[in-house]
C-alpha cells in the first residue's frame, strides 16, 4: 500500500510551450559555422513533481483518495555536448535533485480524512544522446537514458475518524515506508538549436522533443512484500521537452533561461501475492516533472 497514491496538482503550460516553439525561429545576427562546437553546461532550479497513481487501495470496501501537495526540490543539471565533426555529436547529460523536501499527504474515506503523514521525492537521470544533422539548424537524436524516481512516507498519524472504518494502527505499516523505481529506455527525438553556432554575440535558443520506451524497469517498496524486487520490460512510454533560450556573449560563454519538461506512464506490474489491502500489482502511475532553471554554457 505504501506506493499507492493520488497527488493532484495542475500546471499551466501553454502558454511557455508555444514561446519556447516560437523561439527556435528567432535568434539575432546568426552566422553559423559549418559544424557547431562542443560545448559544456550547468544549470540549477527548482523541481516541481506531479506524481499519481490510478489505483487505490480498499479499507472497509470503500476507495482511499491519497492527495498530496505538490513537491518542491532544488535541482542541478550538467553535461556536455561533444562534437565528432560537422555532422554528428553526442550529449551526456546529468539531472538530480538535491537533498528532498517533505509535503503534507492526507487519505480521505468519503471525505474524510482518516490518516495524515509526510511524503518527500527525489528524482534522478543519466543521459546520453547521438547528434546527427538533417539541417542548418536541425538535428536527429537517438540514444539511451537511465532514470530513477524515489519517494518515501513518514510521520504518519491516524484521525479519530479511522476508527469508524475499521482503521487501527495495524491497518498500515508504521515507520517509513519508501519506493524505488529505476528504468532504462530507448529514446528518440528532434533538436533544433542555434547555440554556439556561431562566434558572433547574439541570442541563442534550442529545442528538444524527445519520446522514449523502457526496455527494463525495477521496483522496490518496502511495504510490499517485505522489499523485494520486481520488474518489467516495456511497460509505458516517456516524453521530454527541453527548451533554452539566452545570449551568447563572447566566443566561449552563453547564459540562459531553460525549461525542462518530462512526462512518463508506468503501466500496471501484476505480482504473484495479494498484500493486506487485497492488491495484487503495482498500479499504472503517471509522473509529470516542470522545472525551470538558469544554466551557463560555456565552449571548450
Amino acid at each position: 500500500m505504501g506506493g499507492e497514491m493520488t497527488i493532484k496538482f495542475k500546471f499551466n503550460l501553454t502558454g511557455l510551450v508555444l514561446l519556447a516553439v516560437c523561439t527556435t525561429g528567432f535568434s539575432l545576427d546568426v552566422k553559423p559555422h559549418q559544424g557547431r562546437e562542443g560545448y559544456s553546461f550547468f544549470g540549477a532550479g527548482f523541481d516541481i513533481l506531479d506524481y499519481e497513481e490510478n489505483t487505490t487501495p480498499i479499507i472497509a470496501g470503500k476507495s482511499i483518495d491519497v492527495e498530496t501537495d505538490s513537491a518542491l526540490n532544488f535541482t542541478q543539471q550538467s553535461g556536455a555536448y561533444v562534437a565528432i565533426d560537422d555532422d554528428w555529436g553526442f550529449y551526456l547529460v546529468t539531472s538530480s535533485t538535491l537533498g528532498e523536501s517533505s509535503s503534507a499527504e492526507e487519505w480521505l474515506i468519503d471525505e474524510v480524512r482518516v490518516r495524515t503523514n509526510k511524503v518527500s521525492f527525489e528524482r534522478q537521470r543519466l543521459g546520453f544522446l547521438a547528434s546527427h544533422r538533417m539541417s542548418e539548424s536541425g538535428f536527429l537524436l537517438f540514444g539511451a537514458q537511465y532514470g530513477k524516481n524515489e519517494f518515501k512516507r513518514f510521520a504518519a498519524k491516524l484521525t479519530p475518524q479511522a476508527a469508524d472504518y475499521g482503521i487501527d494502527e495495524t491497518t498500515f505499516s508504521a515507520g517509513t515506508v519508501s519506493e524505488n523505481v529505476w528504468d532504462l529506455s530507448l529514446v528518440a527525438g528532434y533538436e533544433s538549436s542555434t547555440i554556439f553556432n556561431s562566434r558572433q554575440p547574439g541570442w541563442r535558443h534550442q529545442l528538444q522533443l524527445t519520446g522514449g520506451i523502457p526496455l527494463y524497469t525495477n521496483i522496490t517498496n518496502t511495504d510490499v512484500n517485505e522489499g523485494s524486487s520486481f520488474s518489467e520490460s516495456f511497460n509505458g512510454f516517456q516524453l521530454r521537452l527541453n527548451w533554452v533560450y539566452g545570449y551568447q556573449f563572447n566566443d566561449d560563454m552563453i547564459l540562459a533561461f531553460s525549461f525542462d519538461m518530462g512526462y512518463s506512464q508506468r503501466d500496471a506490474i501484476s505480482r504473484d501475492f495479494i498484500d493486506d489491502s487485497g492488491a495484487t500489482e503495482f498500479p499504472e502511475s503517471n509522473l509529470l516533472y516542470i522545472y525551470p532553471s538558469v544554466l551557463a554554457l560555456w565552449s571548450f
